[in-house]
């Protein structure tokens, strides 16, 4: 199960980004539990890609805040239908599409929670309004139906910029182009950064684990990356454990080639047996995904942020959010 949502998950993240997302957006608020009646805050980023003048497609990811016994966020991918511009700044459109989430439940167990992986439906409704050529302005209402599991609805207000085709330029630093010289394709990326255990405890810091690490890179085609890492973690106890990963990468840079998105899968392993072995028997070998964006400073050298989510079967999904420096050999 958890391998399938893995994959469900990064296909639709590496969707829009294969077809060279055009907009993106950041919008917060709040979120309203149907099925419990409880109100929490919530905030969702998207990319979004037209395909004709009046559809466009998009992936998100929603986190639905704190309600109670639940943590939930996850990847929405949507097919938007959008209206004629009024008044040549105001257009309308709704959208629908599947939700796979991640939840963090409470149980009366032992643990006291379980992370439960599954899919929903995600029906929204949009409104946005041109400040600028390239600033937007967008209001959405994003209905999600999860059979099973908790009924919500948000309402959120954010921003926008719009990246035109024109921007683009292919000698700018970082592109595409780049990393098909062969003296560019390699990257050696130092980071730092926590990992963070899904379970219902993070609030007090317990769950918080310092990380440092180092990747390898390898741009494999225009489009396609590979990647090594080594990530060593240290628990608030001053205990440390090493974790070893492999992923591929599909990639894209934003018009001007400053800025590169990345959505990844792989595999996530600990290098070392934990004290007692593994709970239930389990196996230590578990999914990973990440998001990535990329800031060229120069052909060379660049900033990473890097948000990574592993998936398990015995309730020990974590997150591990990293800052890293990469230099390309």
């Amino acid at each position: 199960m958890v391998q399938r949502v893995a994959c469900v998950v990064i296909a639709l993240a590496v969707a829009p980004i294969a077809a060279r997302g055009e907009n993106v957006l950041a919008l917060a608020g709040f979120d309203h539990a149907t099925s419990t009646g409880d109100d929490t805050y919530g905030w969702q980023f998207e990319v979004q890609e037209p395909l004709s003048q009046q559809l466009s497609g998009s992936l998100s990811w929603l986190n639905e805040g704190h309600i109670s016994r639940h943590r939930r966020d996850g990847a929405a991918a949507q097919l938007w239908f959008n209206s004629p511009m009024w008044f040549d700044r105001l257009q309308f459109s709704i959208g629908a599409g599947p939700y796979i989430y991640f939840d963090t439940e409470q149980e009366s167990t032992n643990r006291g929670y379980s992370d439960v992986h599954s899919a929903a439906g995600a029906f929204s409704a949009s409104l946005s309004l041109d400040l600028s050529k390239s600033w937007f302005l967008a209001f959405n209402v994003n209905a999600i139906y999860a059979p099973g599991d908790v009924n919500s609805l948000g309402v959120l207000f954010g921003g926008g910029y719009h990246f035109g085709t024109s921007d683009r330029s292919e000698s700018a630093v970082g592109t595409d182009a780049d990393a098909d010289t062969p003296n560019r394709r390699q990257q050696i990326q130092l980071l730092l950064g926590e990992t963070i255990q899904n379970d219902l405890d993070f609030e007090n810091g317990s769950s918080e684990q310092r990380t440092a690490g180092l990747e390898y890179r390898l741009a494999l085609t225009r489009w396609v990356a590979w990647s090594a890492a080594w990530f060593h973690e240290i628990d608030v106890g001053q205990a440390s454990h090493d974790q070893a990963a492999t992923q591929l990468w599909v990639v894209d840079s934003l018009p001007g080639g400053r800025f590169s998105l990345g959505a990844g899968l792989g595999i996530y392993v600990p290098l070392e047996s934990p004290q007692g072995g593994v709970p239930g028997g389990a196996s230590p070998l578990s999914g990973l995904s990440g998001l990535r964006v990329e800031w060229n400073l120069s052909p060379r050298n660049s900033l990473i942020v890097t948000w990574y989510r592993s998936f398990t079967r015995d309730d020990s999904d974590c997150d591990i959010i990293t800052l890293g420096y990469g230099f390309r050999l």
